[in-house]
């Protein structure tokens, strides 16, 4: 490798690793190999894997999540036809999860924990770059890719550009804004985690939460005053608001003092009036007297 390609790949690494800190995902364990259970299938007799993340889920009782991270970070914009390229990096992957199923790392990790009924080993790709011009969609150029499915593995997240700019822009924003407070992630009910044991806020994001266009917070300052926040990647238009108004609602069950919810393009002088005219739908005055909308995109115009 040459020191260029060399620099690509630190300054991809270091950028992953700051947004995974980001996320509560901290004291990865980085750059290390595990032997290929099938050299000839995986065409290696190893597997480098760039970092590696466990956690007992939130949103699903007494069940581990394995999370395998590959990271891929170029200067250029993404292909016009990113199909094969993302193919060798799903193989690559898939096939270093595979083995990981076997390997002492994991074998180690399950002894450490209690309690666990289910395991899942789930992959995540970091296919980023550093061209601000790039407006590619990935995620939809990749949508109806038929992939190999000799593979065996509980399932492999893609982060583009796009995805990752609303998740640290969102969540950087919130954690700036409550800088002195207690900033944590809200854990969906999901029907599967509704046991008194299961943790409802956490520093953690969830890995399913990396899919998601909706980002839930709880933020309780030194008064114990509870705010609720939701972070949305879609842009402001009255039936998203209508969708958001009602979730805060429900999630928040009046526990929470204020409510916020952030848009990527939220302008006040635009969407003001259409804010307030759908407040008057909910009967409850309390929750919409203490609900603002507001932008996570940091402009000078409100």
């Amino acid at each position: 490798m040459g020191e260029f390609s060399k620099r690509v790949g630190e300054i991809g690494e270091k950028i992953v690793t700051d947004f995974l800190n980001l996320i509560g995902w901290t004291n990865l364990q980085q750059n290390f190999d595990i032997p290929s259970i099938n050299p000839e299938k995986h065409t290696k007799a190893s597997h480098g894997i760039d970092a590696y993340f466990h956690y007992k889920s939130p949103l699903i009782t007494n069940t581990l999540e394995n999370i395998i991270i590959s990271s891929k970070y170029s200067t250029k914009k993404y292909s016009n036809s990113p199909v094969a390229k993302f193919k060798e990096y799903y193989i690559d992957l898939a096939s270093a999860i595979e083995s990981f199923k076997k390997s002492g790392i994991r074998n180690t990790t399950l002894n450490e924990h209690n309690k666990i009924e289910s395991t899942f080993d789930r992959g995540l790709l970091f296919w980023i770059n550093n061209d601000a011009d790039d407006d590619c969609d990935l995620i939809q150029k990749l949508s109806r890719l038929e992939l190999p499915k000799d593979y065996y593995h509980d399932g492999i997240i893609i982060i583009d550009n796009k995805r990752i700019e609303f998740l640290f822009d969102s969540i950087t924003f919130v954690k700036n804004k409550f800088r002195h407070s207690d900033v944590q992630f809200t854990y969906f009910n999901t029907g599967l985690n509704s046991d008194d044991e299961s943790s409802k806020n956490g520093n953690i994001l969830p890995v399913q939460y990396l899919t998601s266009n909706i980002i839930p917070f709880r933020v309780q300052d030194k008064s114990n005053l509870i705010t609720f926040i939701l972070c949305t990647k879609e842009n402001f238009d009255e039936a998203e608001l209508l969708k958001l108004m009602g979730l805060a609602k429900n999630i928040g069950t009046n526990l929470q003092v204020k409510t916020i919810i952030l848009f990527p393009d939220y302008n006040e002088l635009e969407h003001g009036q259409l804010v307030n005219n759908k407040k008057q739908i909910f009967d409850d005055s309390t929750f919409t007297n203490n609900l603002t909308v507001e932008s996570f995109k940091i402009n000078i115009r409100r």
